[in-house]
């Protein structure tokens, strides 16, 4: 079980069905939530939010039997979400207080509270005020 009480990255609200989602092999060991993009075909995790890339979220390997806790290993396979407006997904986070509708950046494949000048990617979408550790998921929606 997942520690937080998360068991999946994708949380809902419009999508189209089936979601889109791209494949390629992990650059390095990935936590599924993770916030990245494809390069050469493989998955590596943002450094800013601003790459010249589409961006996705590294699902987690139902296939294999993992879960939410267990990292994706370099060079096996990630699939990636493709977020799009209005879909609600669980990424990793930064350590941090959020609040629901707080405008999140991202920043190593994590999100984070948006600084002045950042992009904002998405906005915290927690019910309560939400204390996370590094790498802790949070629930988002997709701006």
């Amino acid at each position: 079980m997942a520690k937080d009480g998360k068991h999946v990255i994708h949380a809902g609200g419009v999508f189209p069905n089936p979601l889109l989602n791209r494949e390629g092999a992990a650059a390095a060991a990935t936590a599924p939530g993770a916030v990245g993009f494809f390069d050469a075909g493989k998955f590596t995790a943002s450094v800013d939010g601003a790459e010249d890339a589409v961006l996705y979220v590294a699902n987690y390997d139902y296939l294999r039997c993992l879960s939410v806790d267990d990292d994706i290993p370099a060079g096996e396979m990630v699939v990636g979400i493709h977020p799009l407006p209005g879909m609600f997904l669980n990424v990793r986070a930064a350590a941090g207080t959020y609040t629901k509708g707080q405008p999140l950046s991202i920043a190593n494949g994590r999100v984070k509270a948006a600084a002045e000048g950042e992009a904002v990617r998405c906005y915290v979408e927690e019910d309560k005020s939400y204390t996370a550790a590094a790498g802790d998921l949070l629930r988002v929606v997709i701006k």
